[in-house]
């Protein structure tokens, strides 16, 4: 996974936005000039990054169970969202409200506080695919660093890895615990805030 340093200047015209908002810290939401092709495209990583997700999962449960589905969140979520890091220069995650992997699940401060926005608009009744969390702040003295987040609410094929322990087949299980001793990410129901994709970018002059 690319390392918040390692993020490359993502460079184009919509630096526009950098008028705006030197004088403040940051924003909820860009508004109309407001480099909308940057968050467009951030917007498209992440269904990108949800949709080959999802789609591997259901892969791996239909040919080897959730057995298998286990084996597509350790290693080929995590390789999805590098390819998609690399391929557009920036940095791509997935975070979760209570982790499985401690390395690599937990969220850091203001994903923590999108994950928090999106369990009360969810609580509130908003459907979860009309909620995004976007954030523009200052980063050194002429770049903008563009957060993005996009919640993931359990499915129900899910719950043989994520539901109550009476959900969850014994061989399920203990390839949890061998894998993730420390697994907190379990007690979820359908439609339940499972975490987030976030994606971090760079906007530079």
């Amino acid at each position: 996974m690319l390392s918040q340093k390692s993020l490359f200047p993502i460079r184009s015209a919509a630096l526009a936005l950098a008028m705006g908002l030197l004088a403040s810290a940051s924003i909820a939401q860009p508004g109309p000039g407001r480099n909308e092709n940057a968050m467009q495209e951030t917007r498209d990583i992440a269904a990108v990054m949800l949709k080959e997700l999802g789609q591997t999962l259901q892969s791996a449960l239909t040919n080897g169970g959730p057995e298998n589905a286990i084996g597509v969140c350790k290693t080929q979520a995590p390789e999805i969202a590098k390819n998609l890091s690399l391929k557009h220069q920036l940095l791509v995650a997935r975070v979760g409200t209570r982790a499985r992997n401690p390395v690599m699940g937990e969220p850091n401060e203001w994903q923590t506080q999108a994950l928090k926005q999106f369990e009360s608009r969810i609580a509130q009744g908003d459907k979860p695919q009309n909620i995004e969390y976007v954030e523009v702040v200052k980063s050194g003295p002429y770049d903008l660093e563009l957060r993005y987040a996009k919640p993931i609410v359990l499915q129900p094929m899910c719950t043989t890895c994520h539901g109550s322990p009476e959900q969850i087949p014994a061989a399920v299980k203990a390839k949890l615990l061998a894998l993730y001793p420390n697994d907190k990410a379990i007690h979820y129901k359908p439609g339940e805030l499972r975490g987030a994709v976030v994606v971090t970018r760079i906007l530079s002059h």
